[in-house]
């Protein structure tokens, strides 16, 4: 007989292998049995500081209240989808999808779409809202259950990324789409937009610029490497036929390469006013 195995039949063999239990939201589920509570809400004065973060003030406050309840809390209200923030979620990454898209389209008249659309999902990703969530310390103010306390990884908190969106959709489901855009507006337009334009590799942002200007792409090339062997440096020219041209070192070819695209995109932003 191998270890491990059984000669006995029916229930004493089947109790002397023990399988591990379900998790007690799944045999609740599996039994038809919940556990029901009265529905998380914020006190007045916790309303009272998240609307001061967020900028705006609920009419309807249950908006509030379902954005910031986490679906892990969904078998306390017998499996219904309409008391966690799942549903708004969805719809928040819609309108924060559209109203992001009407910004960049205005913000950038002459850009081509790709450009517009690296700049867009990294404006509406997880991260991003998960950095505006954090900034206004929203996760002190989110209902979930114990399991849910340690759900962050590094800097992206899932669960403060999807209550950010779920607040976007309660915003516009209480005050309309102008509220939403305000809201937008307050916490993601000028410091996200800016900083992920500025982020961009200069070398990519030059060929976009190129793209959108209908000029000739950027050559490279190198005009001088100096320095010990250990140490190199290099001296390289960015240039646009018939537009422009502009040099910079680095410690490497591509070090250098970016410092003189970047020059150079700054030398024909500024020539074309």
């Amino acid at each position: 007989m191998g270890f491990g195995s059984c000669h006995y039949r029916g229930a004493a063999c089947r109790s002397a292998v023990m399988k591990p239990g379900r998790p007690k939201r799944t045999r609740l589920r599996a039994s038809g049995r919940t556990v029901k509570r009265k529905r998380p809400e914020l006190s007045a004065e916790d309303r009272q500081e998240l609307e001061g973060r967020l900028g705006y003030t609920f009419r309807t406050v249950e908006w509030l209240n379902r954005a910031l309840t986490h679906p892990s809390l969904i078998d306390n209200y017998d499996g219904d989808a309409q008391f966690s923030n799942q549903r708004l979620e969805f719809l928040g990454d819609r309108v924060l999808g559209l109203i992001m898209a009407e910004v960049l389209i205005a913000k950038f008249p002459s850009e081509r779409e790709g450009y517009l659309t690296r700049i867009f999902h990294q404006l509406v990703s997880g991260e991003a809202c998960a950095e505006v969530g954090d900034a206004m310390g929203l996760r002190q103010f989110l209902f979930f259950d114990a399991s849910m306390e340690k759900n962050k990884r590094g800097s992206y908190d899932k669960s403060v990324a999807d209550a950010v969106e779920a607040i976007v959709a309660a915003i516009y489901r209480d005050g309309g789409l102008e509220a939403a855009r305000a809201f937008i507006s307050r916490h993601w337009i000028m410091e996200l937009v800016d900083r992920e334009i500025s982020q961009q590799n200069p070398k990519t942002r030059l060929s976009d610029w190129c793209g959108a200007n209908r000029a000739p792409y950027a050559t490279y090339d190198i005009i001088e490497r100096s320095g010990p062997d250990h140490e190199p440096v290099f001296l390289v020219e960015a240039r646009v036929e018939g537009r422009g041209s502009a040099q910079d070192k680095g410690r490497s070819r591509q070090e250098a390469e970016m410092a003189a695209a970047d020059r150079l995109l700054r030398d024909l932003i500024r020539n074309a006013g």
